[in-house]
């Protein structure tokens, strides 16, 4: 939708880049609107006040709009469970330009599976065998 809207406009849609992971864009009411009407999507507003943390669920969409001056301070959680999406994310993250900065491997794909097989192979060698 961000790449059509962007051809209508007139831009340049370079390869190895990504409107989303480059976060490039804001949807204003009028694009939000045009993506419910012409998809589906229907977004929410959620007012964030001082004190208030807000949950994101992985794989949610979602933009972020400062009213006032702030710090952000973000969490992200990547679970064994969760690995295919994990590494397709991060093959995504590798067909972009090597300047990006979502290049790199920041979900560390490799090092998830390595120390989640040796803690399950930990738990296996430290199971007590079960009497008949």
């Amino acid at each position: 939708y961000i790449e059509q809207v962007g051809k209508e406009r007139g831009e340049e849609i370079e390869p190895h880049h990504d409107p989303i992971h480059d976060q490039s864009w804001y949807l204003d009411v009028e694009l939000q609107n045009r993506l419910y009407k012409e998809y589906g999507v229907l977004g929410y507003t959620i007012v964030q006040c001082m004190g208030d943390a807000v949950f994101i669920p992985a794989g949610a969409p979602h933009q972020v709009k400062n009213l006032h001056s702030c710090i952000k301070v973000a969490e992200d959680f990547v679970s064994p469970e969760h690995l295919n999406h994990c590494f397709s994310l991060t093959q995504e993250f590798r067909l972009l330009s090597d300047t990006h900065t979502n290049h790199e491997d920041k979900l560390q794909v490799k090092n998830i599976m390595y120390h989640a097989v040796k803690d399950a192979l930990a738990v296996l060698n430290n199971a007590e065998p079960e009497e008949d």
